[in-house]
């Protein structure tokens, strides 16, 4: 059996931890590009280890704008 360590946060409070607004993170949901998710029942939850590791996952050392402008 698991144990619980952290508790799992709404969709609003995750949109709030991210900064963006509900609709983004739902759109992100659909789309398939966002935050790893829990459904319980027709509820949508994060656990806070998985929106820190999508803060980690959209990391960016360049913009690629050079990249494109170096090529002939």
């Amino acid at each position: 059996m698991t144990t619980i360590t952290e508790p799992l946060i709404t969709e609003g409070e995750a949109a709030t931890l991210l900064k963006v607004s509900l609709t983004s993170l739902r759109r992100w949901r659909r789309e398939g590009c966002g935050p790893v998710y829990r459904k319980l029942s027709r509820s949508v939850r994060y656990r806070p280890d998985d929106l820190a590791d999508f803060i980690a996952a959209s990391r960016r050392v360049e913009t690629g704008w050079r990249a494109r402008k170096s090529a002939p």
